[in-house]
């Protein structure tokens, strides 16, 4: 895997100012009209459009980022995206259950009441830590097969997206620090935009936000791309 690569390969594509300046405007879009929610939209027409990218990394085209042609079917993909990590952060929320009665046992003046909220809390931050984890760990995998098969139900087929990993555990773990590097290079271009005042840190955050995805699609589509299991 070239990991170097994820970082600039934007900049190959001979129509790389049009795509990221497209991209940057729908971002942007999508940040001025958050106050009235509709700016959810475009947000997630760039997440569509970012597993697109992912798609195009896996099947080793020479410039993965697509054009801005298919708004609706990036709407869909994203939402798709979006449906499945609500999913499978539904554990989290019934975990919060024994946390809030272990915070309230903890606070009742009985006897037993502060030792059994003490362990319910504990137990609850235990499972809420482990199943992170394992979220963390098969998240590039759910981002390759959604994005590579186009199917929400791919998302899902858990024996398929464990072995995906387990078979590329050593890249995975390596894609996951690049871009938590990557969301740390992100932060510091668009905080620049604060020395242009407002009408720059309006470009450079969402600009930065669009390359950071494209560095994580990039990252996890080398993932499907040179993975030893099979991706249908």
């Amino acid at each position: 895997m070239d990991f170097g690569k994820a970082f600039t390969f934007m900049f190959d594509d001979p129509n790389w100012l049009r795509k990221l300046g497209i991209g940057t405007l729908v971002g942007l879009l999508g940040i001025m009209l958050m106050p009235i929610l509709i700016g959810v939209i475009p947000l997630i027409m760039v997440t569509g459009y970012c597993l697109d990218a992912l798609r195009n990394v896996a099947e080793g085209r020479e410039f993965p980022m697509p054009e801005w042609n298919e708004w609706g079917n990036f709407l869909i993909r994203g939402l798709k995206l979006i449906a499945a990590f609500f999913v499978w952060s539904l554990p989290l929320l019934l975990v919060g259950i024994p946390l809030g009665l272990g915070a309230a046992l903890a606070g009742n003046q009985s006897d037993a009441g502060p030792a059994i909220g003490a362990l319910l809390m504990m137990c609850a931050s235990c499972l809420t830590f482990l199943w992170g984890l394992f979220l963390l760990l098969i998240s590039p995998a759910i981002y390759i097969r959604l994005a590579v098969t186009g199917r929400l139900g791919a998302a899902f087929e858990i024996g398929k997206l464990w072995v995906l990993t387990r078979d590329n555990l050593g890249n995975v773990i390596l894609a996951l620090i690049l871009v938590f590097v990557a969301g740390l290079i992100a932060a510091i271009i668009g905080s620049l935009g604060l020395l242009l005042l407002c009408v720059g840190f309006l470009i450079t955050v969402p600009l930065a936000t669009l390359w950071q995805y494209l560095v994580q699609a990039h990252l996890f589509g080398q993932i499907g791309r040179y993975s030893v299991t099979p991706i249908e």
